[in-house]
């Protein structure tokens, strides 16, 4: 009976270890590499999402900064007219999944209390764009609804994924006569800060 049971646990672990490794390996998701624009359209034009300005952050701090925040990725960061922060969601234990609703309730985004000290300015600050390396300077058109989207090309087809939904989602409200402004960042490391895969830190998965 013990050696059963071992054999079981055994047999457990390996399942566990193989529904991991076939997730992952579905879903794409691999160790960050030094990025570049033209990688980085490449793997959202698979999807047919709109490339027309990509944003990443200015150098490796930057980045650091934005891995301490705990974030998360991919995520969206929803700012009000005023630019100030509002939370998507209606509880810490609720996920991504809402982002799409917040979206379609643009109407209602400006009357949620907004999060103390928290500005669009302060987001965009480290910010540059991602084909040229100049500092980002946001349009001069007002919007009801500022969603600042972070994603990754080493989180694979679930970047793309949630990327193109909210992207669509962000479409349709526009046609329906919101205001609503997408900025898409990659968190990925990039090709232009001159670094060398060896600084690349690797993800225990």
């Amino acid at each position: 009976m013990k050696y059963l049971t071992l054999l079981l646990l055994s047999a457990s672990t390996m399942l566990i270890t193989s529904c991991k490794f076939l997730l992952l390996k579905y879903e794409g998701i691999k160790q960050p590499s030094i990025e570049n624009h033209e990688s980085l359209s490449k793997f959202l034009w698979s999807k047919g999402i709109d490339t027309t300005e990509i944003l990443c952050f200015k150098d490796t701090v930057a980045l650091n900064n934005f891995y301490s925040s705990k974030i998360g990725m991919p995520e969206a960061v929803f700012f009000n007219k005023e630019k100030r922060m509002v939370d998507y969601r209606n509880s810490f234990k609720d996920c991504n999944g809402m982002v799409s609703i917040f979206i379609e309730k643009g109407d209602s985004i400006n009357l949620v209390k907004p999060i103390e000290g928290e500005f669009l300015d302060k987001y965009l600050e480290p910010l540059v764009v991602e084909k040229t390396g100049k500092k980002f300077i946001l349009d001069n058109q007002e919007y009801d609804v500022y969603m600042v989207v972070y994603w990754a090309k080493f989180m694979g087809n679930v970047s793309k994924r949630k990327v193109y939904e909210w992207q669509e989602h962000l479409k349709k409200a526009n046609e329906n006569g919101q205001k609503m402004k997408m900025i898409l960042v990659s968190v990925d490391y990039q090709q232009f800060w001159n670094i060398s895969p060896n600084e690349i830190p690797r993800i225990n998965f």
